[in-house]
């Protein structure tokens, strides 16, 4: 299969299906098609990308085992969890097509399988999402798949890394904990400072500023050396003015509480850090 001269079939009109929608279509040599949900049949393909919900993807799997075409076909999902081996079966398909055709008209080829992979972006995809440009791409699967996945990367100036199969849900829970919660945090914390009279437009501002460019600083310093705040210098006395101020808000207090003791225990290993009787006191501050 070559890197071009692709038709390329998307499974899946969402967030996700958009997405690689757009990314193909930019590319020279690749036709791209969309299978809709109300359609009975599916188009004739070299790849199939399954870009529906994860509780939907083995039904596409089922209704592709039955799908036949002239040529093999490499079968895509874009699940950030589900494994590899849920799209085993389309692999053994064909091969049994192939063996079958070998017995009945005598030929004496080496039976062809179809290929499968696994391509997910570890990035938050929304509707307004058109570009994958510094995107990381994890990917698990056949060789000559990965190859394309390859090439597709470096044209949308995206980086492709391979996994395997441990690698990938550790990947996946490790972008829903950095994408997805700090989303959670960025609206509490702005709930928050509207609770307390900020408009929406200094909220904005305000967090743009102090989250924004707290993620720059991570870019090009260590967690030691960019971690400030009342904790690294043992400032009792600021943890507790924080803990007064949150006292109505059980949920910002309790998120403020556990994000402290997660604090300290990143701290225990830094060269540089408060006392063990100033950590003691900031330990019993959080577990009041």
């Amino acid at each position: 299969m070559n890197n071009t001269d692709l038709s390329v079939c998307i499974i899946g009109h969402g967030r996700i299906g958009k997405f690689f929608e757009s990314l193909l279509k930019s590319m020279k040599g690749v036709r791209v098609l969309v299978k809709h949900k109300h359609e009975p049949r599916y188009p004739v393909a070299d790849i199939f990308m399954i870009c529906v919900q994860d509780q939907w993807v083995l039904k596409v799997v089922e209704e592709l085992t039955v799908h036949e075409q002239d040529r093999v076909f490499s079968v895509v999902h874009c699940s950030g969890i589900l494994p590899l081996n849920v799209l085993a079966p389309l692999a053994e398909v064909n091969g049994e097509r192939s063996r079958w055709k070998d017995h009945i008209n005598g030929d004496k080829y080496e039976s062809e399988f179809n290929k499968i992979a696994v391509l997910h972006p570890l990035a938050p995809i929304n509707s307004q999402t058109v570009s994958a440009e510094n995107i990381l791409f994890n990917a698990i699967g056949d060789p000559e798949l990965l190859l394309i996945f390859e090439y597709w990367c470096m044209h949308w100036g995206a980086q492709l890394l391979k996994v395997d199969a441990h690698q990938k849900k550790v990947l996946h829970t490790a972008a829903v904990m950095s994408c997805n919660y700090l989303t959670t945090l960025y609206g509490m914390v702005s709930d928050f400072l509207k609770s307390e009279q900020f408009s929406k437009v200094e909220v904005r501002q305000i967090l743009a500023t102090s989250m924004g460019r707290t993620l720059e600083q991570l870019d090009d310093l260590s967690v030691e050396k960019a971690m400030t705040g009342p904790i690294i210098r043992g400032d009792t006395d600021t943890i507790r003015e924080h803990l007064s101020i949150l006292k109505h808000d059980q949920q910002c207090l309790g998120l403020y509480k556990n994000l402290g003791n997660s604090t300290i225990d990143i701290i225990s290993d830094f060269e540089h850090k408060p006392s063990e009787d100033i950590i003691k006191v900031m330990r019993a501050l959080f577990s009041m």
